[in-house]
């Protein structure tokens, strides 16, 4: 069943359709990254989200989804084009593709909270963000 509720996520992030995520995520939905803040509101989220969106032009394309009890764990590869500002870099038009491993929470058949981890250092390279010369020699991860 959660799977199920994972899957449904994907769909209305894919078809950019955020205004119906409460039909998946709870009003008091918080979102987990480490060292970013945390956001508390599912309306917070969907506007955090919605900007992200723009931005990367992402589409997610879920490689596993494993649920037990209360707990959703999902690995996703993230594709799209670097079309608009993020993190403070101007568009570059660069295609994208990253992976993010999540930990959702479910409460009442809906997502109440998230913990996200994503390969932030290959979606900087992507987008030519300067980086140290030890990262640059390293290769990247797939």
């Amino acid at each position: 069943m959660s799977e199920l509720l994972y899957q449904r996520f994907a769909q209305l992030f894919n078809a950019r359709e955020l205004d119906r995520l409460d039909e998946v995520m709870t009003e008091d939905f918080v979102d987990h990254h480490p060292g970013l803040v945390d956001v508390e509101g599912l309306s917070i989220y969907q506007a955090n989200l919605g900007a992200v969106i723009d931005a990367l032009q992402m589409v997610a394309h879920p490689e596993e989804i494993v649920a037990t009890g209360d707990r959703v764990f999902t690995r996703i590869r993230l594709t799209g084009r670097h079309v608009g500002d993020f993190l403070g870099v101007a568009a570059t038009g660069n295609a994208l593709e990253w992976y993010t491993h999540e930990l959702w929470r479910v409460e009442d058949g809906r997502f109440a909270e998230r913990w996200a981890v994503d390969d932030l250092l290959t979606l900087l390279r992507q987008i030519d963000v300067p980086l140290p010369t030890w990262v640059q020699d390293s290769a990247p991860v797939s």
